[in-house]
């Protein structure tokens, strides 16, 4: 079967249309298949750093937690407590010096607690778009301990400034939130229940800390 050279010269550019058309398919294909990755890439790293700065304002509030446990109250710390509260006038012989004190010094601590709420508070919009409503509970559970923390306290200063008569039963489990047992010979209820919400967040931040 003889062809003359037009039927030749349209089967070779049928065939260089085919080959063209398979290459810019294969390109389309290959783009595809790259930018899907990269998307997951992009996701994945999106998330990891996410899942950092989250566990890192978790911890915070566990610190802050701690050094309002902190048993220990230093002469400056108070002195500088009672200055900020406007209350270096205040005699140490007042009745009202010891609450005031009190009250003065666990108002410091505390604006720990609250910064580091409000530094977490800061990417929950992103967590909860990537994550969903539920990582909200997570924070609603710190934030369960931190009230119970700042009752304890505040009944404790409370009972104190009023001259409630002591009740070794109610002082005892104000005292075990308020104060961090530090010696290991006791549990610490209340940072152990600090320390599962802590762990069930990083169970559920734990995928997501790989790239």
């Amino acid at each position: 079967m003889k062809w003359d050279i037009d039927t030749v010269q349209a089967i070779v550019t049928l065939i260089k249309d085919i080959i063209t058309g398979l290459s810019a398919l294969t390109a389309a294909v290959i783009a595809m298949l790259g930018l899907q990755a990269w998307k997951r890439q992009l996701k994945g790293k999106t998330e990891y750093e996410l899942a950092q700065k989250f566990l890192r304002g978790v911890y915070k509030i566990r610190e802050a937690f701690a050094w309002v446990r902190n048993p220990f109250q230093s002469a400056a710390e108070i002195s500088q407590a009672m200055k900020e509260a406007n209350l270096e006038d205040l005699s140490a012989s007042d009745s009202k010096y010891r609450p005031r004190s009190e009250a003065a010094v666990y108002q410091k601590r505390f604006q720990k607690v609250s910064e580091a709420f409000l530094e977490l508070e800061s990417i929950m919009l992103e967590a909860e778009t990537l994550w969903g409503e539920g990582v909200r509970e997570y924070i609603k559970s710190l934030r369960t301990h931190s009230a119970d923390l700042l009752v304890a306290i505040q009944m404790y200063i409370s009972d104190m400034e009023h001259n409630v008569p002591y009740d070794e039963e109610k002082y005892n489990k104000r005292m075990a939130i308020m104060y961090a047992i530090t010696d290991g010979s006791r549990e610490d209820p209340f940072a152990n229940e600090v320390k599962k919400t802590i762990k069930e967040i990083e169970s559920f931040l734990k995928p997501r800390l790989r790239i």
